[in-house]
């Protein structure tokens, strides 16, 4: 699994997009485009990665919730590529909709949906435990003090992210965390159980 970390618009308000691959672009593998953006302007970055010969470049698109700086370019990057849309929620581009625990083939790989409500009741996390890789979205993994008021959802999701062997968040707006992720995670929920 190869995980692509595309630029974002400097002059607009949008999300990290990741392009997952498989490692030899061969023909089973599933192009995935996790969260698209604002405009679709991720689209450039992909015309120019070699994703495949003769493969579609975004077969299928994922995303994390349905808030605009992650969804609102899906339209444009189907219409595009013609991709199958994946949610938790139903909306206009969505053509499948996850349930916790769903298994969806990524690259040449698989990624496990677990639905995690605190930023949003729609919210999901994507984990793949070959690699150790989680794909966060806005599920906030990095609170370093105590203070402030967490839903009881929230504490929950990071219990249960907690229990994971994690190597390396992708973060829907941070920078990608690639060392000490579960104690990060562990941090975090301790800071947020003594909020």
């Amino acid at each position: 699994m190869r995980v692509i970390e595309l630029n974002r618009a400097e002059s607009i308000y949008t999300c990290r997009s990741y392009l997952v691959l498989g490692d030899w672009n061969v023909l089973g593998d599933v192009n995935t485009l996790i969260d698209p953006g604002t405009d679709g302007s991720v689209i450039d970055q992909i015309e120019t990665l070699s994703t495949g010969c003769g493969k579609v470049p975004v077969e299928q698109i994922i995303l994390t919730h349905n808030h605009f700086d992650h969804a609102a370019g899906v339209e444009i990057v189907k219409q595009r590529y013609g991709a199958r849309v994946f949610a938790w929620n139903d909306g206009k581009e969505v053509d499948e909709l996850l349930s916790d625990g769903h298994i969806i083939r990524a690259g040449d790989d698989m990624l496990k949906v677990l639905h995690t409500p605190g930023h949003s009741s729609d919210s999901i996390c994507l984990y793949n435990y070959t690699h150790r890789i989680l794909f966060s979205g806005d599920t906030q993994l990095r609170i370093r003090t105590a203070g402030g008021i967490f839903t009881p959802e929230y504490i929950e999701t990071l219990r249960r992210l907690s229990t994971l062997r994690i190597e390396t968040v992708y973060s829907g707006h941070d920078e990608p965390i690639r060392s000490n992720a579960e104690r990060i995670i562990l941090e975090t929920l301790r800071n947020v159980r003594n909020s």
